[in-house]
């Protein structure tokens, strides 16, 4: 990890769905920030639900990467059971 990642705000579990949604935001601006890079993504950031306002998944996953270091971080949520983190590592 370098002094871009250890600023990195991380969290361990996601107690409401606006939680995870914002974290989407957070993660959205740390690549608009230019210091990290999507490694994989099951949609958009901003394209988790349908036009029905339904979950496009029962499970979707963010993986950003730190373009100075290589640190991978893992937004992964279960939507059908609420649960979710945003953590360091794949």
């Amino acid at each position: 990890m370098c002094e871009i990642c250890e600023k990195v705000k991380t969290v361990d579990f996601f107690p409401t769905a606006k939680a995870y949604l914002d974290c989407l935001k957070y993660i959205q601006s740390l690549v608009d920030s230019g210091s990290f890079q999507f490694e994989s993504k099951d949609c958009d950031t901003d394209k988790v639900k349908d036009e029905n306002g339904c979950w496009i998944d029962d499970v979707i996953c963010h993986v950003i990467k730190c373009k100075n270091c290589g640190q991978c971080f893992t937004c992964g949520v279960v939507t059908y059971r609420g649960s979710g983190s945003f953590r360091k590592g794949k």
